[in-house]
């Protein structure tokens, strides 16, 4: 678990990278939701969500889901 990295690329080429992404998106929105700044937790979950959407996006173009 840790903060948001903000415009993090992620690179997925197999189904192992998806879930190792996925599984560090799910920590960093547990982070996010943990902070004491609202605004700040508004911004990170929304990085957070465009990050997993290409994460998402680049496992579908591949067939990995």
């Amino acid at each position: 678990m840790g903060i948001v990295k903000m415009g993090r690329q992620w690179i997925i080429k197999t189904a192992e990278d998806y879930e190792e992404a996925l599984k560090i998106l799910d920590g960093n929105e547990f982070c996010a939701m943990m902070s004491d700044d609202y605004s700040r937790e508004k911004c990170e979950m929304a990085e957070i969500a465009i990050q997993r959407a290409d994460v998402k996006k680049q496992a579908l173009a591949l067939g990995l889901i």
